[in-house]
């Protein structure tokens, strides 16, 4: 009987640890908090897909957090370069402040979004391409940085 007993409180102690190790994660954020997205006053048109939602609302929280690095890492390979970001960051940072419009337009193998930026006379055009790792549902982006226009 003891022995069952012992038994049976080490397994229920196994579960309780097992099953608790998420209880000693402190930080619950959700990612759309963490990644600045759920902070963007966003209106969008079009079809977007939501690999180039997403892509396009990380572009534009990391143009509104002044983030050249977080920018620069959502080119690629041949997206762009570092100081690509920063010229971004220096045209576009202060108008990412303001509430936006993304219009997407979808291409056969890119896309493209022009974002309009309230009190901002021009777009910004993003021209988002296939990201180079594999996906088996072909939706997922990178931006092309040194094509700003």
């Amino acid at each position: 009987m003891r022995r069952t007993h012992t038994a049976a409180s080490l397994a229920g102690a196994l579960v309780l640890l097992l099953g608790g190790c998420d209880a000693l994660a402190t930080d619950k954020t959700p990612e759309r908090v963490r990644d600045g997205t759920a902070g963007l006053d966003l209106t969008v048109t079009g079809r977007p897909t939501p690999g180039t939602l997403a892509v396009t609302e990380h572009v534009l929280a990391r143009l509104k957090a002044r983030d050249a690095d977080g920018l620069a890492d959502r080119a690629g390979q041949d997206g762009g370069t570092e100081s690509d970001a920063e010229r971004w960051v220096a045209r576009w940072g202060a108008a990412a402040q303001r509430p936006a419009t993304a219009d997407f337009g979808q291409g056969e193998k890119t896309a493209s979004v022009e974002v309009r930026f309230a009190g901002e006379p021009s777009p910004l055009i993003l021209l988002l391409t296939p990201e180079g790792r594999s996906d088996p549902y072909g939706d997922r982006f990178d931006v092309a940085l040194h094509d700003d226009r």
